[in-house]
């Protein structure tokens, strides 16, 4: 595992997925965000990293900064091992509330959340063929459960993580010919600006899960939804 891009690098989960893999002196991380020039606590992790840090600017729903980002990527390198789908919104919940429904949220949130993982798995899919063991992680959440589903609200959000979830079912049946790892994975009510403060868990901890789950992945656990901690979660 020692070529890894992440999306949403710039905070919150994404933020603290590079900071922990930049303390490995041997792992070159492909970090990317929207706007790298304002990113500046990204920045920081950077230029403090052992490892090897690269901060690209991507916009995920963008097919030319997603073809650019795969660019500079194979110019460092042949394979890469990790694709780590993290960047995501949740829209306000006044537009998530039933009776004042937004469409034009509910698009682009799915925009955000749900096509543009797939997008960028698509473009990236050559690079982690030639890895050893290619794994695609779409960060996803329990909100994505339909069988947890017992509550209402945030209509946008929890569509999109259930749409996710079925996609990655999808990439791990379009995939595993190519000996590609797609699973979905939720970090967990995390302490961050999406999270708020009332959250059980910090960042750093969840991180320290997630990415042990990710390193211990095999082909059996192709198409799986797991939680932070490895624990399985019911679709």
């Amino acid at each position: 595992m020692n070529h890894i891009f992440v999306t949403g690098a710039n905070r919150g989960i994404g933020l603290e997925i590079v900071r922990q893999l930049g303390e490995r002196p041997k792992t070159t991380v492909y970090a990317a965000c929207r706007r790298p020039d304002s990113a500046a606590e990204l920045q920081a992790v950077a230029s403090r990293a052992h490892g090897t840090v690269h901060v690209i600017a991507l916009e995920v729903t963008d097919p030319a900064q997603i073809a650019a980002a795969k660019d500079h990527v194979r110019s460092h390198t042949n394979a890469l091992d990790v694709l780590i789908n993290n960047a995501a919104i949740d829209p306000d919940d006044d537009a998530q509330r039933f009776g004042r429904i937004d469409p034009d949220v509910m698009l682009h949130t799915l925009h955000i959340n749900t096509v543009a993982p797939l997008l960028i798995a698509q473009a990236f899919v050559d690079l982690l063929e030639a890895s050893s063991l290619g794994r695609i992680v779409n960060i996803s959440s329990q909100m994505g459960s339909i069988a947890q589903r017992d509550y209402g609200g945030s209509y946008a959000y929890c569509a999109s993580k259930a749409a996710l979830n079925m996609s990655t079912r999808g990439l791990a049946a379009d995939l595993s010919r190519q000996g590609i790892v797609c699973v979905a994975i939720d970090p967990g009510w995390v302490k961050t600006d999406m999270g708020g403060r009332s959250a059980p868990l910090e960042r750093e901890e969840s991180v320290r899960g997630l990415l042990r789950v990710i390193e211990h992945l095999t082909r059996t656990d192709n198409g799986a939804y797991k939680r932070w901690n490895g624990h399985g979660l019911p679709w």
